[in-house]
């Protein structure tokens, strides 16, 4: 009986070391370098940025819904800049929030669901948090329609600095 244990013992540490060592084997491989078509002209390498940035992303949608500008207010810098869909752009706090409460403040937001959140941090060392999120949007007269946006948001210090977002609604 104990020469049947053993034998499974070495057997089963055997295994245990191939696993490892496939799974430092698929962690180590590199991928190849890719030759661009069109060069990158900002960050050409990503990894996994820190998951916190998520958290802040996520509050950030979070008390915007609850209409809770002042909160909001706390997570972007004082010189965050906010570039829109539509080519503007709004600098600094005050006018961002200005805006966010000129618009959010008749409307609400239904069935909020994020589709993919990534933080990433590039080559150069800026933090990103990239959402794609959908939600349905009620107006003041009780109308509805779903939206979707795909938002960056770059992160300093705790603190939102840049923010992209672009949205279209869904038909």
């Amino acid at each position: 009986m104990k020469k049947l244990f053993l034998c499974f013992f070495a057997a089963s540490s055997l295994l245990a070391c191939k696993r490892e060592e496939n799974k430092t084997e698929i962690a180590e491989q590199k991928q190849a370098p890719v030759e661009h078509i069109y060069k990158p002209t900002y960050i050409d390498n990503f990894k996994i940025g820190d998951p916190k940035n998520v958290l802040l992303i996520e509050n950030f949608h979070k008390v915007l819904f609850e209409k809770n500008f002042k909160e909001a207010g706390e997570m972007i810098s004082d010189t965050a800049l906010f570039n829109n869909d539509d080519g503007a752009t709004i600098k600094g706090k005050t006018a961002i929030l200005d805006f966010m409460q000129k618009n959010f403040s008749g409307i609400t937001f239904k069935n909020y669901q994020i589709s993919a959140i990534l933080p990433v941090v590039g080559d150069n060392g800026h933090q990103w948090v990239d959402v794609w999120d959908e939600a349905e949007i009620v107006t003041p007269d009780g109308k509805s329609q779903k939206f979707q946006w795909v938002d960056a948001f770059r992160i300093e210090n705790g603190k939102i600095v840049h923010f992209i977002g672009f949205v279209k609604p869904v038909k």
